[in-house]
């Protein structure tokens, strides 16, 4: 193995001509804090009362399991969770100290920049990288047998990403495809930015730095752009995406840090839209979720038959099969999620706790013991501040409501209708008022506020340098057309990957109009 294929710590303390047996991982430094939206709780719940959060949690599960129709595909429920990842790392363990939010680390920048993509860059994260120095590409492994390039890459035991200490997107199978996606878009950028006359739109907006530099700022725009106009309007409230016009943007620069109420309970509503199973193609017809977890954090090649026909997770490619929604955002989630294997656990934080294994109870409690404000004491402010009217505010008889379970009636019956869970508040908040398909007034708020605070603030993004109204530049798509990349789907096409397995193509075509029908 070369230098080039471990970090520089170990080069700098290996003796020159040292072997070495695998690449060894940053050592992470916080890259900012965290800050508050809302005042602390009057009356925050106490360690003593932590048991009525574990009924509660234990309760927000499915008697009789209900998958959407109308929710946003399958496909946004895991690029919500890559961009999760992507904006915040807090990794206070369950069992705390909790420092206040100005002094809680958070080892991801507070802007959509995919440094849990890019790791250190090829500096510091040598092992992602390959090719010439100044135009590196990333490395794409092999799924086996047929070796189709729709992997991360695989070396000395452990599968090869970011800087190797938060593996989160390796949380499931299916997250772990889509960050294989942005690889390959980087790819593609190397290439297309010195063959493709077209992206000379916009290669001067570029900037002067290497071509990596470049082809990485050009990937961070585009998914800025999608995460702005092709994720949030699926999963906002209609009342507050039309808002969006009225409010005040930040100054690029401004100083952002993600508000502990985003990351603790507003932005973890994608928990519940998480399905039991999944059909991957036309020979994994049903997976359940548990075993998608566990192949996600396998260190081997992921085997064909496990292959994601993304046109069954986004609209507008091939399928075998049908298209499939999330699960309605409520607040049920699913059972897996109340039973989550320590290595699961332990992928934002090596050493964190294994007990208990109920992700909606580790939320709550955890979201107690940092002293979030109650869904009330948001809501009251969110109203002081004209971003949501009296009427949207939830009231007692709504949130002891038992519509999909009967978590409504464990809250009442603890006392909590007046005190609710942030976290719980936002998932019952889209189960009434965004009839599941949503998030609610006050959780959208919270949700749209941060991210596009996140965009706007970022002095090197897209809305600072190149302005809202910037013009996509046009792609070269594989079959030699011409097109902007405005969507997810967009960059599956660009890179290739909405082919199907032979005999699921077969199976797609079967099921097409004949030739000349319309």
């Amino acid at each position: 193995m070369s230098v080039a294929d471990i970090a520089p710590e170990e080069s700098a303390s290996r003796p020159a001509g040292a072997a070495c047996s695998h690449a060894r991982e940053m050592r992470a430094s916080p890259k900012g804090h965290y800050s508050r939206l809302f005042a602390k709780p009057v009356a925050p719940i106490s360690s003593n009362e932590e048991s009525k959060l574990i009924e509660l949690g234990n309760s927000m599960c499915y008697e009789v399991e209900r998958e959407g129709t109308l929710t946003p595909r399958i496909g946004y429920t895991y690029f919500g969770q890559f961009l999760g990842h992507d904006l915040t790392h807090d990794t206070t363990p369950l069992a705390g100290p909790y420092a206040e939010p100005e002094k809680t680390s958070n080892f991801r920048t507070a802007a959509f920049d995919l440094d849990h993509v890019y790791g250190g860059g090829p500096t510091g994260s040598p092992y992602l990288y390959e090719g010439e120095e100044g135009g590196e590409t990333f490395k794409v492994g092999a799924t086996t047998p047929t070796g189709y390039r729709r992997d991360l890459p695989i070396g000395h035991g452990r599968v090869l990403i970011g800087d190797l200490q938060d593996t989160r997107n390796l949380d499931n199978l299916l997250l772990r495809q889509l960050h294989v996606l942005f690889l390959k878009f980087h790819n593609e950028a190397i290439r297309q930015l010195q063959t493709n006359p077209a992206m000379e739109s916009v290669t001067h907006s570029l900037g002067a730095g290497t071509l990596f530099e470049r082809a990485r700022r050009l990937v961070c725009w585009h998914y800025q752009w999608i995460i702005r106009h092709d994720y949030l309007p699926r999963v906002l409230h209609n009342d507050v995406w039309h808002f969006q016009a009225h409010r005040s943007a930040r100054k690029p620069g401004s100083g952002f840090s993600v508000p502990i109420e985003f990351s603790l309970a507003a932005f973890r509503f994608g928990h519940s839209m998480v399905r039991n199973a999944y059909r991957l193609n036309c020979r994994t017809k049903r997976v359940l979720i548990e075993e998608l977890m566990a192949l996600g954090q396998k260190a081997e090649p992921i085997a064909d038959d496990y292959l994601v026909e993304w046109g069954t997770f986004f609209d507008g490619l091939p399928t075998s099969g049908p298209q499939a929604s999330s699960a309605f955002i409520d607040t049920s989630v699913s059972c897996a999620m109340h039973g989550l294997s320590p290595g699961t656990i332990r992928l934002a934080n090596k050493l964190e706790s294994i007990d208990p294994s109920n992700l909606p109870v580790r939320t709550l409690v955890r979201g107690a013991r940092a002293q979030l404000p109650s869904g009330q004491e948001a809501a009251e402010a969110l109203v002081a501040q004209g971003r949501i009217k009296s009427k949207d505010r939830l009231t007692s008889s709504q949130l002891r409501s038992d519509t999909c379970n009967r978590s409504g009636s464990v809250l009442s019956k603890n006392g909590l209708e007046q005190n609710t869970p942030l976290f719980y508040y936002i998932l019952k908040e889209a189960e009434l008022k965004g009839e599941g398909l949503t998030l609610g007034p006050a959780g959208s708020h919270i949700v749209s506020e941060v991210v596009q605070s996140a965009l706007e603030a970022d002095p090197d993004g897209y809305l600072a340098v190149m302005g809202p109204k910037w013009e996509l530049p046009e792609w070269r798509f594989p079959n030699g057309s011409l097109r902007q990349v405005n969507s997810l789907i967009g960059i599956v096409r660009l890179v290739g990957d909405e082919k199907l397995l032979p005999e699921c193509e077969a199976h797609w075509r079967r099921f097409q109009f004949p030739p000349g029908l319309v």
